[in-house]
């Protein structure tokens, strides 16, 4: 080989090191980006308790249900568990005693045939299940359009490449439209891009931070309840009309009041609230006959079983709640749910040691009240 033959080969090596350099640097710098925020760790990375102010939220994959299950299962081992959807969400642990260690995993239940799961899965047995019963788990329209139940819903989720190729295109192309800060994920403690970029994410006890709805209230899509108008304006996502409540379900509850009955926990289900200017909207279409059908159905259940017990807070309108205390027209802040739990221990003093007392109460609404706008316009 002669001295231009080696040239040119070096100049191909070159040429070929400077394309490959260009084709995967955005690549290698789109994965370690991603790692560091969070988002293509393995699961098992997530369980762990987190750090005081830190949050946890990923903007590409929805793991919530397995997240919410280990953390309760494996590390936090709640002796009070808050447990059901997103509108349980609000109990925080500051209305829990100090002498009870407290998780809320709400957003782990989106079905009735899920609580039995969680709980037979659960190796340690909490003193006190706080959970929420959705209305529209007796509805069948709304059945009919869920999704159908799924016994893997809390293993732990698998990354695989094909989904890993999308999530690196989707991060660039939010950065492009602006939507991640660069320095945010290399210096925020928080894990995931949503918990980074935009504060959203579950807290060390598993509640949500609802600061960034808090701050601009308008700028939020069920801001005056809008949004949740216009679902029962047409009746779909949640909102389907009824008339008759769906008593299928009522198996699958029974199984789960039996399990706990047995593992001598005790059970304090509830129907959440509305907006109290949405109830009455929904009231005014009378189209959810069922709504009225259901704390009759569920107290015959809860009174077959001992320790267990059901509360109707359906409508809030006689009790002092406040529109503008409602992120939106199901989710209560957490004043409302103070409030609940407040009436709850009134009617039952058993309750009592589980919670702080009233006087702490009031000073916990105290404190939301100076710290937080009126969310809405009623």
């Amino acid at each position: 080989m002669n001295k231009k033959e080696r040239y040119d080969i070096r100049r191909f090596g070159v040429r070929l090191g400077l394309f490959l350099l260009l084709v995967f640097a955005p690549i290698t710098f789109g994965l370690v980006s991603l790692y560091k925020a969070g988002e293509i760790r393995s699961f098992s990375s997530y369980i762990h308790p987190l750090e005081k102010g830190q949050l946890f939220e990923l903007g590409y994959s929805y793991v919530d249900k397995a997240y919410k299950f280990h953390m309760t299962d494996e590390v936090m081992r709640p002796q009070v568990l808050a447990l059901g959807s997103s509108r349980i969400m609000q109990v925080r642990h500051f209305i829990v005693s100090p002498d009870y260690t407290f998780y809320n995993a709400g957003g782990a239940i989106q079905k009735v045939p899920e609580l039995s799961l969680f709980l037979n899965k659960l190796h340690d047995s909490p003193k006190l299940i706080l959970v929420n019963i959705d209305q529209w788990w007796f509805n069948r329209a709304y059945l009919n359009d869920d999704q159908p139940f799924d016994p893997s819903v809390y293993d732990e989720p698998e990354l695989d490449l094909l989904k890993l190729g999308r999530i690196v295109c989707d991060f660039y192309t939010d950065l492009v439209k602006g939507k991640i800060n660069l320095v945010k994920v290399y210096s925020s403690e928080h894990i995931g891009l949503n918990a980074i970029c935009n504060n959203i994410g579950f807290c060390a006890d598993g509640s949500p931070n609802s600061s960034d709805r808090v701050i601009i209230p308008e700028e939020q899509d069920d801001y005056n309840f809008m949004d949740v108008l216009e679902r029962i304006r047409v009746g779909n996502n949640r909102f389907q009309y009824g008339n008759q409540a769906d008593s299928t379900q009522i198996c699958d509850l029974e199984d789960f009041l039996s399990q706990c009955v047995a593992r001598h926990i005790k059970v304090v289900g509830f129907l959440p609230p509305f907006a109290p200017y949405v109830y009455q909207k929904m009231q005014e279409t009378g189209k959810y006959g069922y709504m009225s059908q259901l704390y009759n159905m569920l107290l015959t259940v809860f009174d077959k079983f001992e320790g267990c017990s059901i509360y109707d807070f359906t409508d809030v309108t006689n009790t002092g709640a406040h529109n503008y205390d409602f992120y939106d027209g199901f989710h209560g802040s957490e004043i409302i749910y103070n409030g609940i739990i407040r009436q709850m221990v009134r009617q039952d003093s058993t309750l009592a040691p589980f919670f702080v007392s009233e006087g702490e109460m009031d000073r916990l609404d105290s404190i939301y009240i100076s710290k937080n706008r009126r969310l809405h316009k009623f």
